[in-house]
């Protein structure tokens, strides 16, 4: 499939309001979206290069899932200009170069208003718990979105740790996350396995987080990533010792999937009668 293909498809699609693709990795993908129509893009199983939603005034979910990353080590850049209905928003990563109306976003800064995607409710993060510069990254991810209610967390298996893993004293160093104190009711931890690092984010959430209502965390299956699921287990409930919201219900779910299982799927993606794609496996649908 040539650069330039799938934009000319949609352009010259007026109606069209779901646009798949999977396993796209012959080279890295590019994209320049602009859509009248449509209403959900769902990339899984592709090298992601350049995907940038130029105008789409009625795009309301953006979904990608890359297991790979681009050629020649370069990072996939993630472009959002014109975007006004974007509602739920994943598989963002760290190591993703995420640029907001013309604004780069760089670890450690505030970002503008013009910089924020306010209307962002629905909001997946995959992290690399044992990488430094992933986990600087994430602070300042999600400060662009302060309305974000929802927030699901995917620990992704880290082959090379890098340094010390970053404690609760990090995240209390980056200052308040707006949409962690006061907007985010509902949260999801897969693939935990206690590490360090993953272990003083939940810390931080449940310290800070005054709107919580839900926490589910699911446990990694031990039969693909080894780890002491008794020490796992004290650690998870260690995390919670210290609650803001005092009316959190908390579960703890064992896996017997491959790496957690999948929490979304295409079909379930572009079926706008859930609400939370990333809530919900294929065969509870």
């Amino acid at each position: 499939m040539e650069h330039g293909f799938v934009d000319s498809l949609v352009a010259r699609s007026p109606v069209l309001e779901v646009l798949n693709i999977v396993g796209y990795i012959k080279c890295g993908l590019r994209l320049r979206l602009v859509s009248q129509s449509l209403r959900c893009i769902q990339i899984c199983g592709s090298v992601l290069e350049n995907i940038a939603v130029v105008k789409a005034p009625c795009l309301e979910r953006l979904i990608l899932s890359s297991p790979y990353t681009p050629n020649r080590g370069l990072c996939a850049r993630l472009r959002i200009v014109d975007a006004p209905k974007l509602h739920t928003f994943g598989y963002l990563e760290p190591g993703q170069v995420l640029e907001v109306h013309g604004t780069v976003i760089m670890p450690g800064i505030k970002p503008s208003e013009n910089a924020m995607l306010t209307g962002v409710k629905i909001l997946s993060l995959e992290v690399r718990f044992g990488v430094r510069n992933d986990v600087k990254m994430v602070p300042t991810f999600l400060k662009c979105f302060p309305n974000a209610e929802r927030l699901h967390i995917v620990s992704k298996k880290c082959d090379e740790p890098t340094g010390e893993p970053l404690t609760v004293k990090f995240w209390e160093e980056s200052g308040p996350i707006e949409n962690v104190v006061s907007r985010i009711n509902l949260m999801t931890f897969r693939e935990f396995k206690g590490d360090r690092g993953e272990v003083g984010f939940l810390e931080f959430v449940f310290k800070s987080a005054r709107a919580l209502e839900m926490v589910a965390i699911f446990m990694a299956n031990p039969s693909f990533t080894p780890f002491s699921m008794d020490e796992a287990l004290v650690k998870a409930q260690y995390s919670a010792r210290n609650l803001a919201s005092k009316s959190c219900k908390k579960c703890i779910i064992w896996s017997s999937r491959p790496e957690g299982g999948d929490p979304w799927s295409l079909r379930v993606g572009a079926d706008f009668s859930f609400e939370d794609p990333f809530t919900v496996r294929e065969e509870d649908s």
